[in-house]
């Protein structure tokens, strides 16, 4: 990637993702909530579920799925896939600063 390239900040990521959920929802039951974002040089990974899950800590509202979505840092592109293809790259990837103070 060149210097003159931009690359999407956090702020940016939250947009595309919320613009990919209005047309593409997530299966979730319950209220949709962001628990916090990963980054590595390619990409942005919210980490999204049930706020009765993750903030109420009731496990009937827990995730049954493997889905990911990962937020293109070059194009804002949004793609989701499963988990199990990207094993090596969830590990390697590292909480974001939230430096806007909203996930």
């Amino acid at each position: 990637m060149g210097e003159t390239e931009s690359m999407l900040t956090l702020h940016d990521a939250r947009a595309a993702f919320a613009r990919y959920l209005a047309v593409h929802p997530l299966p979730v039951v319950g209220t949709f909530h962001i628990d916090g974002w990963y980054e590595d040089d390619d990409d942005f990974l919210p980490v999204w579920g049930s706020r009765e899950f993750s903030v109420d800590h009731r496990r009937e509202f827990g995730r049954m799925d493997s889905l990911v979505v990962f937020i293109d840092k070059r194009t804002g592109e949004v793609r989701r896939d499963l988990r199990f293809g990207h094993v090596e790259k969830l590990r390697a990837m590292t909480p974001v600063e939230d430096r806007d103070g909203v996930s």
